[in-house]
Parts: structure tokens; C-alpha cells; sequence
């Protein structure tokens, strides 16, 4: 079996990673095609996965329209070399497209409703959608929903383990009260429009932060320079295992704020963009959420001061997976049953 994952984005790297050890192990073949975006193609190099690169991520509306056309071609002119028997990817914009093209299986995997261009443009010619039990909206007919999150695709126990020895050797004492702070570019479609931190007050809000733990920024694109004192230099794929010791994650990036959710690291998510996923973690008491700076801080300085909060996300963490399944497991199955069936 001949099977295409499409990475568009660098968690994308992380959730399909281990499917594709299973993959693998079995036997398949796998293809990855790849798209330069942040650390998508360092992720890849580190977990030591090849990889075929098909496009830069474009900017702005016209950058992604030019991109999404010219990237659809590449993929198709390589899935028809690498006679793929099935596609997939998270969001699905090409390999749906491509999929519906070359009469192959194209298995898409969402949690994002708010990507609305995105479902219109992909939903109508994918095979199957895939979406975790918190997503927000009526699933349509073709979308199945499983329980779990993205994220324990690569952070559940099975699969992850932090490590101290990773931590130090970055430079981090591990049994340091830290937070890691998160700002993304605002570059994505679906980031149009809306907005997290209050950029004139970051300085003062880490100064604030620095009070209560050391801060450690992480920066998608170019960090200001009144900042970079804070910016967190670390190979990428320390990330987790740093943000596993930390005592709190804030940012205006969804991602990070599940991983640290599902790790067991209280985590504030600061953004006007409402997540189904989000407001779950929320409800397991992992998660704050808030458009506003100022509430924000507070809500990060009533955690860090909260003697009894390691006990409490602990707690909530185990509850959460006692309810959810084997993603990793559910994403491999899905993949063979359907090439199975077509």
C-alpha cells in the first residue's frame, strides 16, 4: 500500500509521526510531501523522515490562492509517479483536491471550524473528514467524530515520556518555575482579522510574568527586538519535552495551548478565535481563556500562585485520558480500512 501524507504545518509533523512508524512496520509505503512553513521541514529533518517539498506557504489571500493553485499541480503530477493507493493530511486543502482527481481516497482530519474558505474550497471533494468529539459545529455526512484531540496523536503516554536530561541540556533548569509565552504571526487565512496580545503591553506583561517564574518566549516569524532578551533558542524538538516542566503555557496559539492542556500544564489561550477543542480543555479545568491582555496576565498570576495547581491539572489531565481513545491507533486504522474497502 502506497500511502500520501501531506504536511502542511508544523504540528502536522507531530500528529502523524508515529501512524507512520506503524506504517511503516507494517510494511507500507510512505510518501510525506512537505510545504516550507516555520519549522515544518526542521521537524521533519530531526525525527529523521523523508520528505518531498511542493511550496512555501504564501502570504496574505493572494499568496495562499497562488500557492494552493500551483501546489495542487506538484501533488498531483507526484502522487501520479508514486501511484499513491490513499492521501491524507490535516485540513486537507491539496490532497482533496488531488484525490478527487486521480479517483484515490483522501482522508482529511479537522478540528478547526472556523476555517470556513478552507471547508468550502476542500470538504466537497474529500473521501472522509475526521474531527475530535469537541468540535462545535453539526458534523456534515462525510465527517466522523472520534474522542480524542489532536494532540494526544503524539503527547499521550504511550508515545511521549519528558525528559529533564533534554531540559537542562537546553540551558533550562527543569525544577525552575518558567512560562513559556506564545505568539504566532497571524499569517494563516483564518487568522484574518483577529488578534491576541496587545503588542504595545507585551513588555510590560513579561516583566509582570517574570515576577512570579521566568519567562520564555517562543516567536512564529520575527521576534521584536525589544523581546529578544526573552526569546527561547532551543532545537525544535526539545519543545515538549520543555513545556512538560513547565509551571504555565499563555499565547494566542491554539496548538501550544492543547499541548500544554493535554500534558498537564495549565495553560491561558489569548485570542479572539473560538476552538471547540479549546472550550473542552477549558471544561476539564486545563485551559483559560480570554481576548483581553490585562485579564490574561491575571489569570496566568492567580495559576502561578496557586500552591496547589500541579495536584489539580494532574488530576484533570488523568480524567481526560480515561475518556479519550488511542489517536495515533484511530488514525492508522482509519487509513488501512479505507484502502481496504476502496
Amino acid at each position: 500500500m502506497n500511502i500520501l501524507v501531506d504536511v502542511i504545518h508544523p504540528a502536522h509533523v507531530h500528529f502523524f509521526k508515529n501512524a507512520i512508524n506503524i506504517w511503516h512496520q507494517k510494511g507500507y509505503d510512505v510518501a510525506i510531501t512537505a510545504r516550507q512553513k516555520d519549522v515544518t521541514v526542521e521537524l521533519l529533518e530531526n525525527y529523521n523522515l523523508d520528505y518531498t517539498i511542493l511550496s512555501k506557504a504564501g502570504k496574505g489571500k493572494f499568496g495562499l490562492g497562488f500557492e494552493l493553485i500551483t501546489r495542487d499541480i506538484r501533488l498531483l503530477d507526484f502522487c501520479r509517479k508514486f501511484k499513491a493507493d490513499i492521501l491524507t493530511g490535516i485540513s486537507g486543502y491539496f490532497i482533496a483536491h488531488v484525490g478527487k482527481l486521480i479517483g484515490k481516497p483522501a482522508i482529511v482530519w479537522d478540528d478547526t471550524e472556523h476555517q470556513k474558505l478552507g471547508h468550502k474550497i476542500t470538504w466537497p471533494f474529500a473521501t472522509q473528514i475526521h474531527s475530535p468529539d469537541c468540535y462545535s459545529k453539526p458534523a456534515v455526512k462525510k465527517q466522523k467524530l472520534y474522542a480524542g484531540f489532536h494532540e494526544l496523536a503524539y503527547l499521550h503516554p504511550k508515545y511521549f515520556t519528558p525528559d529533564k536530561e533534554i531540559v537542562k541540556s537546553a540551558g533550562i533548569n527543569p525544577e525552575e518555575k518558567y512560562c513559556l509565552i506564545r505568539m504566532v504571526s497571524w499569517q494563516a487565512h483564518h487568522d484574518v482579522g483577529q488578534c491576541g496580545f496587545e503588542n504595545k503591553r507585551m513588555l510590560n506583561f513579561i516583566s509582570e510574568i517574570s515576577k512570579y517564574a521566568r519567562p520564555y518566549l517562543s516567536v512564529e516569524g520575527d521576534c521584536p527586538d525589544e523581546l529578544k532578551q526573552y526569546q527561547l533558542k532551543i532545537p525544535v524538538h526539545f519543545i515538549h519535552h520543555i513545556m512538560a516542566f513547565a509551571s504555565l503555557c499563555v499565547g494566542e496559539g491554539a496548538t501550544m495551548i492543547s499541548e500544554s492542556a493535554v500534558l498537564g500544564v495549565p495553560a491561558v489561550y489569548i485570542n479572539t478565535l473560538k476552538l471547540g477543542y479549546i472550550n473542552m480543555l477549558e471544561e476539564y479545568g486545563l485551559v483559560k481563556q480570554t481576548t483581553d491582555t490585562q485579564q490574561a496576565l491575571q489569570y496566568c498570576i492567580d495559576w502561578l500562585c496557586d500552591p496547589e495547581v500541579k495536584g489539580k491539572c494532574t488530576a484533570a489531565r488523568e480524567e481526560l485520558l480515561a475518556d479519550k481513545i488511542d489517536v495515533t491507533d484511530y488514525i492508522a486504522d482509519v487509513i488501512e480500512r479505507t484502502t481496504k474497502l476502496d
